[in-house]
């Protein structure tokens, strides 16, 4: 006879039964920021809580946050309660508000009870760090059955302590509090979830089985052909075959809905294997030695897909698609697109197609090796799926798939004003550009010293124009230079927070005197042109140099000595990069040829 205990360790051996601390429920509140965090113990005997320490694991990361107990004090089979508490536009404590019956309470600004939704937590014994008890894996929590977000877990009773995570051991409430709570005009946390609860007898032995993951609804990417399901079980002893009832009987599963059972005698993970783009669903049962389903039921089912990606020729086909049909597809980018910025956080990279269509790639997870790909590679054959930001169109590789087509292509900004960019931002979105002859005032931050500090704000005006530029690249040249206080030049990446515009300087170039702007400023006209010819007027008399180039980075025309018009007609279709040089200074803008 096989005993399965799945993901169980009793700490006998490090303290007594009869004298420990357990935790009974965990909840994640709904109100301004996120607020009360809320952690619920029980102190099973006389518990000192002065020999114990609260940890957390943020996203997955190692266990710290130390945040000892010992202001809780002494307390004997009582729930005792720690929380991160807020306040209510009238200063008074959401804590309070949402609780108004618990006692044996605590309030800290730990970290350790920071969390949010998806994070994990646990008991320690300081004198030799064992772990009492574990709520969480050190995995990110999102999308997992013990995700807790906007909700609260409870620990089922008769369940006692254990070193590592059993997920049978708790029931859980993921977004049960959403637009919940006083803070919200709805009901209160405490009648939600009933404080308390959790007795250490009354288990009863039920069999339990949770499917712990995929994650349900999870979509997985494109050429996916292989998937685990992982479950858990209790109380539950598998037979060794359908002769053999060795046991309390065995396991089935169906990847048809229901209408095939395959017969399992373990409790090992199932493995899906030769998977094709589509919609699956997997159901797991316990069955008596005589295969009929015990009575209650004990089954638990989960959702998932393969994903087939979207072939798109350009990131402007993607957009298309996007506003059509939303975020959350997957794509394949078969065209050309041009790396304008790379950035090492979240393995960032800025690109833009041949219609200087551009989109961020966004790849946390570094599934794209970190130095693939630098500004003026030329890439195609990206695969991966779209999110949105903030308001901002993210691209998030679901594989490494991309080509490298050529390097050192030219990237060149397009030049434009405050005006055009804060009337239309979204439509330059994540565009490489630069702004020429604006002023950079310091910002509002109460330290700032006159210099580029990281992560801040700053207006950028041009006469009753003004947006703003974000320092996000935190080793760009002017972090810790001073603010100039004559017209300078700004190229940045564009983008926005929420609908507001901003930009994110790659470099600011304080060099450029103002009188320099003005023999730089041109126009470009007709534009769009379909004659075969363009004018080119600047502000400041006499012959320009022109070099135009496709969006590839190839030159495409190259005249001096201009003065007036430019004979365009050997110029396909398209769209162009025009760079006009004068007196030693150059700007570019963009050109359309019909």
């Amino acid at each position: 006879m096989k005993k399965i205990t799945l993901l169980f360790t009793l700490m006998i051996s490090m303290i007594s039964l009869g004298q420990t601390p357990i935790i009974t429920m965990i909840s994640d509140g709904d109100c301004y920021g996120g607020t009360p965090k809320v952690v619920e113990i029980y102190a099973q005997g006389t518990v000192d809580f002065s020999n114990y320490s609260l940890q957390k694991s943020t996203n997955g990361g190692d266990f710290g946050s130390n945040f000892n107990l010992s202001d809780l004090g002494t307390a004997t089979d009582e729930f005792v309660y720690i929380y991160r508490d807020g306040e209510t536009e009238g200063g008074s404590s959401i804590f309070a508000a949402e609780y108004p019956s618990a006692s044996n309470t605590f309030a800290t600004t730990s970290d350790a009870v920071n969390f949010n939704g998806d994070d994990a937590i646990r008991l320690v014994l300081d004198s030799d760090s064992s772990v009492i008890d574990q709520y969480g894996n050190e995995e990110d929590g999102t999308g997992t059955p013990w995700e807790y977000k906007d909700g609260y877990a409870k620990r089922n009773n008769g369940t006692t302590p254990n070193g590592t995570f059993v997920v049978t051991d708790w029931t859980f409430n993921n977004g049960a509090l959403n637009e919940e709570g006083n803070c919200q005009s709805g009901t209160n946390f405490e009648d939600i979830i009933n404080l308390g609860t959790y007795e250490a007898t009354n288990q009863g032995g039920d069999a339990a089985l949770l499917i712990t993951a995929p994650a349900d609804n999870m979509t997985y990417s494109p050429n996916t052909s292989e998937v685990t399901v992982e479950f858990a079980i209790s109380n539950f002893t598998i037979s060794s075959s359908t002769t053999e009832a060795n046991g309390d009987g065995y396991v089935q599963y169906s990847t048809d809905n229901g209408a095939t059972y395959i017969n399992k005698f373990d409790a090992e993970d199932i493995v899906l294997a030769d998977l094709d783009a589509g919609d699956y669903t997997v159901m797991i049962q316990l069955v008596d030695n005589n295969g009929d389903a015990l009575d209650p039921a004990i089954e638990d089912m989960v959702s998932f897909s393969i994903a087939m990606a979207t072939q798109v020729t350009s990131i402007t086909e993607l957009r298309a698609d996007v506003e059509t049909n939303g975020v959350g597809s997957y794509y394949e980018i078969t065209g050309n697109s041009l790396v304008t910025w790379t950035d090492g956080y979240n393995n960032r990279r800025w690109i833009q197609d041949e219609t200087i269509s551009g989109i961020l790639i966004f790849d946390q997870d570094e599934v794209i090796a970190g130095d693939a790909y630098t500004a003026g590679d030329m890439v195609s054959g990206l695969v991966g799926y779209t999110v949105d930001y903030n308001g901002v169109l993210q691209f998030v590789p679901s594989e490494d798939a991309g080509t490298v087509e050529s390097s050192g292509n030219t990237v060149a900004p397009q030049v434009i004003t405050v005006a055009e960019f804060a009337a239309n931002y979204e439509d330059y979105e994540s565009e490489y550009i630069a702004f020429q002859d604006v002023t950079i005032n310091d910002s509002e931050d109460e330290d700032a010293d006159g210099t580029f500090q990281t992560g801040t704000n700053y207006p950028v005006v041009s006469g009753t124009d003004e947006t703003e530029m974000r320092t996000d690249f935190y080793g760009a040249d002017y972090i810790g230079e001073m603010i100039p206080s004559a017209p300078t030049t700004i190229t940045a990446v564009a983008g926005e927070f929420n609908g507001n515009h901003q930009v994110f300087a790659t470099n600011v170039d304080a060099t450029l005197a103002a009188d320099n702007f003005t023999a730089s400023t041109f126009t470009l006209y007709p534009n769009p042109t379909s004659n075969g010819t363009v004018a080119i007027q600047t502000e400041t008399s006499g012959a320009v140099n022109v070099e135009i180039y496709n969006l590839l980075g190839k030159r495409a025309l190259t005249a001096k000595n201009v003065n007036g018009n430019l004979n365009v007609s050997t110029l396909n279709a398209g769209v162009y990069l025009v760079k006009v040089t004068q007196n030693g200074v150059s700007s570019t803008k963009k050109l359309i040829v019909k």
